[in-house]
């Protein structure tokens, strides 16, 4: 079905819904943080992690989890760093709970204007700054000795566009999780199929509104938008997929209950190369002959015009 596909149409379709405005603000994340790994959600969206004991110097951009201006919430996980250490420097223990030294630290940066941004110093300004908190008779981590510790704060943000988002799917919370999880297994399923038939048409067709909230929350040009396209389009003509079994999993609701998701555990780790990755994926070999893995986000929601009970009729989130 490859040939009905007309890439430089679908570009076109979504810029055409990117619109501009006399200032473009944009959201980041700085983060930094010592004895754990983490992950970071936004409105419930995962915007990033590090699962390694290495500290990033970029920010992060968090536009795409801003839906419209108003509150935001941002929520972090922090999980031990079980053998990071040890292989690091060869020796030492498996650390499986969270120590009285751990700490992270976020920043929530707006830099009102992306198309003049030029300067930190000047363009960034921070909006909130968090530090994980620590108990008050002990000065250590809040969270010492847990295997798992989660907290949200909140902040501000003002945006000139507004989004629907996740916000048209039903909340998945309520339904029944264990009929839930079993038809999210069968959804993998088909779109598998649908990768191995290389039906253009059909997946691009399910990727179209988060490439849309993409390239509207980031004020993105065609050629962004191309590239962000080509990064899922590309994948699908791979000639040989084969594709690894869904197992193992851990099953995820969230974004105030609108996605699910499955992918690799953070948590115990059984498997770095895995670890907190899609559970939807596939080795391949590339133009070298190496073989290589290729995962693929699939999150999924339930639009509410198209809610029937007892069926379930997903849609692409992601």
């Amino acid at each position: 079905m490859t040939h009905e596909f007309n890439l430089d149409t679908y570009v076109d379709s979504i810029a055409a819904q990117v619109k501009h405005y006399p200032k473009e603000p944009m959201y980041y994340l700085r983060i930094n943080q010592l004895n754990c790994i983490y992950e970071v959600l936004v409105n419930g969206e995962i915007v990033t992690g590090n699962y390694s004991l290495m500290q990033y110097a970029s920010a992060t951009e968090i536009n795409r989890a801003i839906l419209k201006s108003g509150p935001q919430t941002i929520t972090y996980r922090l999980y031990p760093v079980g053998d990071l250490v040890k292989d690091e420097i060869g020796e030492g223990e498996t650390i499986t709970t969270l120590l009285n030294s751990t700490e992270i630290s976020i920043d929530v940066i707006r830099v009102d204007d992306i198309n003049t941004y030029e300067s930190i110093t000047d363009d960034e300004k921070l909006v909130v700054k968090h530090q994980s908190k620590k108990n008050k008779e002990t000065g250590s981590f809040i969270g010492a000795g847990l295997p798992y510790y989660e907290h949200t704060f909140t902040f501000n943000a003002q945006v000139p566009y507004e989004l629907e988002g996740w916000t048209n799917g039903i909340d998945l919370r309520k339904l029944d999780q264990k009929k839930l999880e079993q038809a999210v297994v069968a959804e993998y399923k088909k779109i598998q199929k649908l990768y191995e038939a290389k039906d253009v048409v059909t997946l691009l067709d399910n990727y179209y509104h988060s490439f849309v909230r993409l390239a509207v929350s980031e004020y993105k040009g065609k050629q962004y938008i191309k590239e962000m396209v080509e990064e899922i389009y590309k994948p699908i003509l791979i000639d040989n997929k084969d594709f690894q079994p869904i197992r193992d999993y851990k099953f995820s609701i969230w974004s105030q209950g609108h996605y699910v998701s499955l992918e690799h555990p953070v948590f115990p780790i059984k498997d770095k190369r895995i670890q907190g990755k899609p559970s939807f994926w596939f080795l391949f070999k590339n133009s070298n002959g190496r073989l290589r893995a290729m995962f693929r986000p699939i999150d999924l929601s339930i639009p509410k015009d198209k809610h029937k009970e007892g069926e379930f009729n997903f849609e692409f989130a992601r």
